[in-house]
């Protein structure tokens, strides 16, 4: 397993799968209609929710201290509005990108941009002026972002 950092420090964490596990992946999504990413971050997320006690004993993982280290992180992320450089870039391929493209997920966007979804949605929620002055006119709805036509 390997850990790639983009420039707003967030891990992506890559790693290879064998040929049995990647096909019911692939089944999982084709079933629920989500990409394979979606599939093993809820895959991840409900094994860790089942099983805080072994975290908990085995790894001596507090999920208090990790809420509250979130919390606070997230506050720093919502006091600061500064656009930076790298979602500036992503503001600028955005119209090609809907050229194209009609409506996405947040998550084949982000997976597209190679960058953990947070950023996409803030993009979305901080830097809606931004996006329109491209020319881009975007709605969000139940996690899909659409181009208005």
């Amino acid at each position: 397993m390997t850990s790639n950092t983009n420039e707003s420090s967030k891990p992506r964490i890559t790693f290879t799968i064998g040929e049995f596990d990647d096909m019911v992946i692939l089944k999982m999504s084709k079933k629920r209609d989500v990409s394979k990413s979606e599939i093993v971050r809820n895959l991840i997320h409900n094994w860790i929710e089942d099983n805080h006690d072994l975290l908990k004993v085995n790894y001596e993982i507090d999920f208090k201290e990790i809420t509250e280290e979130i919390q606070r992180e997230n506050l720093k992320i919502s006091l600061d509005k500064s656009l930076k450089s790298f979602e500036k870039e992503i503001i600028q391929e955005l119209p090609e990108f809907f050229e194209i493209v009609e409506n996405v997920n947040i998550e084949d966007l982000a997976d597209h941009f190679d960058v953990d979804t947070k950023i996409i949605k803030r993009i979305i929620f901080t830097h809606g002026r931004e996006i329109k002055k491209t020319g881009l006119d975007l709605v969000l709805k139940n996690s899909v972002i659409s181009k208005v036509k």
